[in-house]
C-alpha cells in the first residue's frame, strides 16, 4: 500500500470525504482502473455553511486586533515562548461571544531539521521567552532570567535546553570594531544536536562581536540564568537579546507532542496533545524544502495537515513560488497535502484560511471551536488573498485584506449512477462596484487545465484509452478583478489568463509606502487589487 492511500484509510474517510468510485460501465474491460476520488466538501451544505475566517500560523498578543480584522476564528501561534494563548481571555469573550479560539503556537529548534510548524488544536508548550529591554548607552548589562527548567537527562531533558540571543552592532559613528565580554552563570554551553558541552561548558567573559554566531545553546544546573555584558557604549550596542526555547529535540518527537503526547506541567495542566483527537493538527510553515524532506514529514502522520502556500513574507514564495509549486508538485505524488494561505507577523498583509462550518444555533461555544478544528482536519476551508484596503497616502487600513469572495460550491457531478465526470464550481461575494470580472482556473497535475471567464464553470474529468480519470488531483482557483490597472491600462481577461498567480496577485494600480515583504525590498511595494481564492485538492486514487 502506498502511503498516500495508507494516510487516506487511516483518516477514515466516512468522517473527512466522501469516496467517489469511478469506472466504466459495467461492460468495462477486465484491465480498465477505477478510481476513488476524495472531495473534501463532499459533506458541505453549501445552502447553509458558515464562512468562518481564520489563520493557522499568525503572531500577536491583543485577539481584538484579528477580531477588527474579521477573523471569527483566533488560533494566535506565538512564540518566544511557544505557547497557547487558549482559553480566549475572559474580558474579550465576554465582549464578544461569537468569537472563537484555538490553541495553537509555532515551534521551532528541532535538532534535525529547520522546519518551523504551527499546531492549530494542540496544547503542544515547547518554549520560555523573555527579550528584556535595554537602554542605549547603559553598559555593562546585567540580566536575570528566572523560572527555568534544570536539565534532566533523565526526564524530559529538552525541557532544560535553552537558547541565548546576543546580537552586537556597531555604535552610530564609531569607527572601532565593536566586541562584548559575555559571561553566564547557571548553565553550560552545549552543541544543540547532541547536547554535548562545548569545552568545560562554561561562559566566562568570551568575546563576542558583530561576525561570532547570534545564538548560544544552554543547559541550565539552576532554575535562574545570570547573564553579563560588558561592553565599551562607544564603539558597541546590544542589538538583541533574548532567551529563548524550542522543542530541542528531534521533529519526529515534536510532532508525536504535539499530536498525542501526554505530558503535563507542575501544576497537572496538559502542555502537550491535541484538544480534540478528531480536529487540527500540524502545518509545515513557510516550507524550504528541499522536496523530499516536506514528503517525509507528510507522510509521518495523516494529522501532518499540508504545507504554506502562500506566506506574506515571501508570497508564494519568491518569485519563482516556491511554495505554491511545492504544493503541486507534492499533489502529483498522490499526497494529501492541505494548502494554508497566512500573514505570519504582518498584520497588515493578506492571506486567510476560510473555514466552512455548521452547527446548531444552540451549540456551545466549545461546540463551535471543536468544529472549526474538524474543519482543518478535513480540509473544508478555502485559502484567501483579499484585496488590500489602503487610505490616499497608500497605508493599509483595517481590516486590509477582509473580503466576501468565497466559493458557494465546490462539488462532484455524475454521470451515471456511481461515475463521477467532473468538478464544478461556483464563486460569488465579489465586490461588483470594483471588481466587476470574474474567473474560475482547475488546476491538475498537468497545470491550469481549464479556465471560465464566469461566476460558474465545470470542469470535466480528462480520460485515458481505459475511461479511467486520466489525473491525479484538481484544484479550484477564482480571481475577481477590475477591467483597468495600472492607472487605467486595460487588465482583459486573456491578459489575466496568461498571467501566474504571482503575477496576479502583484496586480496594482499604485505602491504603497511600506515594505510589505521580502519580494519589494524597496519598501514600495504593490497595492493589490483583485481578489484570489483557492480550494483544497479533490484527489483522485486510482485502484484495479
Amino acid at each position: 500500500m502506498n502511503a498516500s492511500v495508507q494516510r487516506t484509510s487511516v483518516l477514515g474517510l466516512t468522517a473527512v470525504a466522501i469516496l467517489f468510485c469511478a469506472g466504466r460501465a459495467s461492460g468495462a474491460a477486465p484491465e480498465s482502473k477505477t478510481a476513488s476520488v476524495v472531495n473534501p466538501y463532499a459533506t458541505v451544505d453549501w445552502d447553509k455553511v458558515e464562512f468562518l475566517h481564520s489563520f493557522s500560523h499568525q503572531h500577536g498578543h491583543d485577539p481584538q486586533v484579528f477580531w477588527d480584522m474579521g477573523f471569527g476564528h483566533l488560533p494566535m501561534s506565538n512564540y518566544y515562548p511557544s505557547r497557547p494563548a487558549y482559553p480566549l481571555p475572559d474580558a474579550f469573550a465576554r465582549k464578544h461571544p461569537d468569537a472563537l479560539g484555538a490553541p495553537n503556537a509555532e515551534h521551532h529548534s528541532t535538532t534535525d531539521s529547520g522546519v518551523h510548524f504551527c499546531a492549530p488544536g494542540s496544547l503542544y508548550t515547547s518554549g520560555y521567552g523573555r527579550t528584556p529591554r535595554i537602554k542605549p548607552g547603559v553598559a555593562p548589562i546585567e540580566e536575570v532570567f528566572s523560572g527555568l527548567n534544570v536539565f534532566d537527562a533523565e526526564n524530559a531533558p529538552w525541557r532544560g535546553v535553552y537558547r541565548l540571543d546576543v546580537r552586537v552592532a556597531t555604535s552610530p559613528g564609531s569607527q572601532r570594531e565593536p566586541a562584548v565580554s559575555l559571561t553566564i552563570e547557571g548553565a553550560k554551553e552545549i552543541r544543540h544536536k547532541t547536547f554535548e558541552l562545548v569545552g568545560d561548558g562554561t561562559v566566562r567573559q568570551q568575546r563576542r562581536t558583530e561576525k561570532s554566531p547570534e545564538s548560544i545553546y544552554l543547559k541550565t544546573h539552576s532554575d535562574t540564568l545570570r547573564v553579563r555584558l560588558e561592553f565599551d557604549p562607544a564603539s558597541t550596542q546590544i542589538a538583541r537579546l533574548r532567551l529563548m526555547q524550542g522543542t530541542n529535540r528531534p521533529w519526529r518527537d515534536a510532532f508525536r507532542a504535539a499530536l498525542d503526547g501526554t505530558l503535563k506541567d507542575a501544576a497537572g495542566t496538559p502542555i502537550e496533545g491535541l484538544l480534540f483527537p478528531d480536529g487540527g493538527g500540524i502545518t509545515l510553515n513557510h516550507p524550504g524544502g528541499p522536496l523530499e524532506r516536506l514528503q517525509e514529514m507528510l507522510d509521518f502522520d495523516p494529522r501532518v495537515l499540508g504545507i504554506e502556500v502562500w506566506n506574506q513574507h515571501d508570497g508564494f514564495g519568491g518569485t519563482g513560488m516556491r511554495f505554491y509549486r511545492f504544493w503541486d508538485e507534492v499533489l502529483r505524488t498522490g499526497r494529501p497535502c492541505f494548502g494554508f494561505f497566512v500573514k505570519d507577523h504582518v498584520y497588515f498583509g493578506r492571506g486567510r484560511n476560510v473555514l466552512l462550518v455548521s452547527g446548531p444555533a444552540a451549540a456551545t461555544r466549545a461546540q463551535r471551536e471543536h468544529e472549526a478544528l474538524r474543519a482543518y482536519r478535513e480540509g473544508r476551508f478555502f485559502g484567501l488573498l483579499g484585496a488590500l484596503r489602503a487610505d490616499e497616502s497608500g497605508k493599509p487600513l483595517a481590516p486590509y485584506d477582509k473580503s466576501d469572495f468565497r466559493f458557494t460550491r465546490i462539488a462532484l457531478r455524475a454521470a451515471g449512477a456511481a461515475e463521477p465526470a467532473g468538478v464544478e464550481a461556483r464563486v460569488s461575494g465579489a465586490d461588483r462596484s470594483r471588481r466587476p470580472h470574474t474567473q474560475i482556473r482547475f488546476v491538475t497535475d498537468a497545470g491550469v487545465t481549464h479556465v471560465a471567464n464566469s461566476d460558474r464553470a465545470y470542469f470535466e474529468f480528462p480520460r485515458d484509452g481505459n475511461g479511467a480519470i486520466a489525473c491525479r488531483y484538481v484544484r479550484v482557483e477564482a480571481f475577481a478583478y477590475p477591467g483597468t490597472h495600472l492607472g487605467g491600462k486595460p487588465l482583459t481577461s486573456e491578459a489575466l489568463t496568461a498571467m501566474d498567480v504571482h503575477e496576479i496577485s502583484r496586480i496594482h494600480d499604485r505602491a504603497g509606502p511600506f515594505a510589505m515583504s521580502s519580494l519589494d525590498p524597496s519598501g514600495e511595494a504593490p497595492i493589490p487589487i483583485v481578489d484570489m481564492i483557492f480550494s483544497q485538492p479533490i484527489r483522485i486514487l486510482p485502484t484495479r
